[in-house]
């Protein structure tokens, strides 16, 4: 996909995506430094990853409804300059932002797994499934080609067609908590061979943007019930709770 669609890697400069300075990057060594990335916050939730205000371990929501998964490793904070970057990918088909925001998440998984037991990686990748009419209207699942870049770069399989969206759902943006989880209710369904490849097996979740967790969830869930191991959550950034107060009345 990525090939058809994209360029070669540039061998001149060219304007960095934010700021247009020429770079030999796709991101400049500045614009790169200002992203909004989770460890500069001091506290966050040691599940969802949500940046908080206090010295605690978990967030609220965490602490009143534990998830199904074990962990989030997530890039960025969902603010700007990457929540443009993230929309030019996704709504703009702006696939030379999404090799951008890969190499980003990429870059955070490598540090983290110099800091994690081999027994604690992931065995394969799922990414966040669409609904097929969705796909086709966009051109593409941008958590499917996020998956396959990481996978490439960390040498761990990915598995697009172990579950898929049953039903075309309202679009969760703008949606209370509650009502992204009734809107999410069915929502997903495994294929006929997922329980055989899911044996015993640590998955990780592969998403653009985790918000309030609810899509994660209902596929860990998903996921465990078929016979997953364990269950985590890799993403490119995580709404900040300010953000989350404002969308979710």
């Amino acid at each position: 996909m990525w090939n058809g669609l994209l360029a070669q890697f540039p061998s001149t400069p060219q304007p960095c995506l934010l700021c247009d300075l020429p770079s030999t990057e796709r991101l400049c060594p500045g614009c790169r430094f200002q992203l909004p990335y989770l460890t500069r916050y001091r506290h966050r939730c040691s599940l969802c990853a949500l940046p908080l205000n206090t010295d605690s371990h978990y967030c609220g929501h965490c602490l009143q409804e534990p998830p199904p998964f074990e962990r989030c490793r997530l890039a960025c904070s969902y603010e700007f300059p990457l929540d443009h970057l993230i929309h030019a990918f996704k709504y703009q088909r702006q696939l030379t932002a999404g090799r951008a925001l890969s190499e980003l998440l990429i870059e955070h998984l490598q540090a983290e797994r110099q800091d994690t037991d081999e027994t604690d990686w992931p065995d394969l990748l799922v990414p966040v499934p669409m609904h097929w009419s969705r796909r086709f209207q966009r051109g593409f699942n941008q958590t499917e080609l996020l998956a396959k870049d990481l996978g490439r770069a960390l040498s761990v399989p990915v598995r697009s067609r172990l579950c898929r969206r049953r039903h075309r759902t309202r679009a969760q943006q703008g949606l209370t908590r509650t009502a992204r989880i009734h809107n999410l209710r069915d929502a997903f369904e495994l294929r006929p061979n997922a329980p055989g490849t899911l044996s015993e097996k640590r998955v990780a979740l592969v998403d653009d943007v985790v918000t309030t967790t609810s899509t994660v969830r209902a596929l860990s869930r998903l996921l465990k019930n078929a016979g997953a191991a364990s269950v985590e959550v890799w993403a490119i950034a995580r709404t900040p709770e300010a953000e989350l107060t404002k969308a979710l009345p």
